[in-house]
């Protein structure tokens, strides 16, 4: 998975797949556009999300995405909106660059106690309480 978020105009970009063709479409909700393969229509490839910070919660919650692609969203919103690296926030959870990087990409399984250094480091984010809730 692959994330771009432009603070200035407050839209984020999250793509499955890259170098895909693709068609961008609606989805439910206003703000939120979804890329799909143009050879698969049903093959949904990244989305285009208009006022990421209001719009995360209907994200999280409602386009189908498991908990490490979730979890791996709002690391990389956190740490966009703060304006950190990846360096900053790998120190600041005490593990290394590589397996941050694989969080934010949702390549990497996560252990109880990084969970916990991620909740610690960030009590005041509660979009991370979204993280493990059930789509519904």
């Amino acid at each position: 998975m692959n994330l771009k978020y432009l603070r200035d105009n407050d839209l984020m970009y999250i793509y499955f797949e890259s170098n895909v063709p693709n068609t961008q479409t609606r989805t439910g909700h206003e703000q939120i556009f979804k890329f799909v393969a143009k050879a698969e229509k049903n093959k949904v490839i990244g989305y285009e999300v208009e006022s990421a910070s209001k719009s995360l919660n209907f994200v999280l919650t409602k386009l189908g995405l498991n908990s490490k692609q979730k979890l791996g969203i709002c690391l990389y919103f956190i740490r966009e909106r703060a304006g950190k690296t990846q360096e900053q926030i790998a120190h600041t959870l005490d593990i290394s660059l590589s397996k941050y990087k694989s969080l934010e990409k949702a390549d990497h399984n996560i252990n109880f106690d990084t969970l916990e250094s991620i909740f610690e480091a960030f009590p005041n984010e509660s979009i991370l309480e979204t993280v493990f809730q059930k789509a519904g």
